[in-house]
């Protein structure tokens, strides 16, 4: 019997279905591999394992992929590459439906299948030359079939990795005998689980049926040890698929690795006539910044950009030319300038786009020279909600603009430009892109919903220390409130304090505890951003590292308890 000592990890295999080395789409394709490069760096051997998504061609032409094995089921050919020269090194499976660029679309269950299967001949062509992994690090639903193929064969060979499941976002799908059939897994092979603090060894067909059906209480059950991304969100997880898996269950934060002067320096080098305009205080470069941004860089959107990979949806926006669309996603700056909120994501009921859309008639009636410009990125299915944000910036075009896609010209600049951050999350698990905007010194607008509740320190209550403001998820007039006081407070730090033009800002700020804080502090907008940055900065991926390594440890002991 083969089984990991719980002082010498050593080997980890992190699967995934998105990579920011590869092909990503929100922001599970970017934990995996921050987090396998601080493990590395902890001197713990990581490897990412992840579709192809069309990506494979591109390594192979540069010369860094390396045929591991291969493989062919239902008639089609999968092969198995090592791409070492990305940091970190990544197992890519790749063929047929996995040469996909579309990571999400209508053939998504048949590549999990075909990336199951790739993974399973991965791991039987390392077995053959005395490689074996200690912990076996499956992340979201897409993993879950690679990890009941996994775990029948390595115990079949009396091996025990360490199996850990990690949630990024609950699915709420179901599973059935169906679902597992097509990969051809036996219903009546007996696996060791542990279990509400006993050791069982039961058929897949009566952990199916412990599951009660719910694919991720199904994965608990199998796992060794189950993680999520927040204490909040780990309540809600562990009231959906049973506080019974209490006992083997925690949470691994998730971290950012933008800092404000490695994203200044980032936005200096793709617009480089900026290097003139920025001088060394920090009020000037952010006005100058916001300037540059609304009227400028909306203007002048690459040809390039933005990428819109659904093809529908590329194909829509193509011929959107009402002002203030130009066609292909391109559209004009602003005629003037005024306070900033960005907002990003994909484009789901879950980010609530539309509850910012209703929240503007209010906004703009208290500040009507906002600027609001979002970057939502579609998904297959999400037209009807990119039209009513199209006919939205259309509507209001003196104050909204859309830009649908990725925009790398664009994306960083409007992070170190803004005032205020949106995340109207009905429901949000951790929320990276939060860490991401007050790294780059701009607070945050955000629902008190899982990891958002945690990472924003809320201004009315921690003051300078704050770095946004907290509002009821799924609130329209909270929501318009809010954002409105905040860029408001923001916009009264360009101003000379206790002039005319910012005693009217400030009279105009409904929140009385925040107008109270500029009249005793008119630096508070300055200093804010700073604890933004401070805030961001303690969530690192170092951190998040010793979190998983304790994860790892636990889930050991919990193998050990089961075998």
């Amino acid at each position: 019997m083969w089984c990991s000592n719980v002082m010498n990890i050593e080997n980890v295999w992190m699967i995934t279905f998105e990579s920011r080395n590869v092909r990503k789409f929100g922001g599970l394709g970017e934990v995996p591999p921050n987090l396998s490069k601080a493990l590395i760096k902890k001197g713990i051997n990581a490897k990412v394992i992840t579709p192809s998504h069309g990506k494979i061609a591109y390594f192979i032409k540069e010369g860094h992929a390396k045929p591991i094995v291969s493989t062919v089921f239902n008639d089609k050919k999968i092969t198995v590459y090592e791409v070492n020269s990305i940091d970190p090194p990544h197992i890519i499976v790749s063929g047929n439906l996995l040469e996909e660029q579309l990571i999400y679309g209508s053939s998504l269950w048949d590549k999990i299948i075909l990336f199951t299967k790739g993974i399973e001949a991965y791991a039987k062509k390392m077995k053959e030359i005395g490689i074996f992994p200690d912990i076996i690090h499956c992340n979201d639903w897409h993993s879950i079939p690679s990890m009941v193929l996994l775990k029948l064969f390595y115990e079949t060979e009396d091996i025990y990795p360490v199996f850990i499941y990690h949630i990024h976002l609950l699915s709420k799908l179901k599973i059935d005998q169906v679902f597992l059939s097509k990969m051809n897994i036996p219903f009546d092979k007996k696996i060791k689980i542990y279990y509400n603090g006993s050791k069982y060894e039961a058929s897949i067909s009566d952990i199916l049926s412990l599951s009660h059906g719910l694919l991720e209480r199904f994965a608990g059950l199998i796992s060794d040890y189950l993680v999520t991304v927040s204490k909040h969100y780990l309540f809600d997880v562990l009231g959906y698929i049973g506080w019974d898996l209490e006992e083997k269950a925690g949470v691994i934060y998730n971290a950012t690795d933008w800092s404000y002067h490695k994203t200044l320096m980032e936005v200096l080098g793709k617009h480089t006539g900026l290097s003139d305009l920025l001088n060394k205080d920090l009020k000037s470069n952010r006005y100058l910044l916001r300037k540059y941004f609304e009227k400028n860089a909306l203007d002048n959107i690459p040809e390039n950009e933005p990428i819109i990979p659904d093809k529908e949806i590329k194909d829509r926006i193509k011929y959107v030319e009402t002002y203030p669309f130009k066609g292909s996603g391109k559209i004009y700056g602003f005629r003037d300038v005024g306070p900033l909120a960005i907002m990003s994501g994909r484009i789901t009921s879950q980010k609530g786009y539309d509850l910012l859309i209703r929240s503007l008639e209010n906004l703009l009636f208290k500040v009507s020279n906002a600027k609001i410009v979002l970057f939502p990125i579609p998904v297959s299915g999400s037209w009807p909600m990119l039209d009513l944000l199209i006919k939205s910036s259309i509507l209001y075009y003196e104050n909204l603009r859309v830009i649908p896609g990725y925009s790398s010209y664009l994306y960083k600049l409007a992070h170190v430009a803004a005032d205020v951050y949106i995340a109207p999350s009905r429901y949000e698990p951790f929320g990276i892109m939060i860490l991401e905007a007050m790294a780059s010194g701009t607070p945050v607008v955000a629902s008190r919903t899982g990891g958002l509740a945690e990472t924003i320190l809320d201004i009315r209550e921690y003051g300078v220390l704050g770095t946004g403001l907290h509002i009821r998820p799924g609130s329209v007039k909270e929501l318009s409130r809010a954002l409105s006081d905040l860029l408001l407070f923001m916009e009264s730090g360009y101003y000379k304090p206790f002039s005319n033009k910012w005693n009217k800002i400030v009279s105009s700020i409904e929140n009385e505890e925040l107008s109270t804080l500029l009249v005793k502090n008119p630096e508070a907008p300055w200093k804010i951003r700073d604890s933004c940055i401070r805030r961001a900065s303690e969530f690192s991926w170092y951190r998040s590292a010793e979190q998983t390594i304790k994860i790892y440890h636990e889930g050991l002991e919990n193998v050990k308890k089961r075998i």
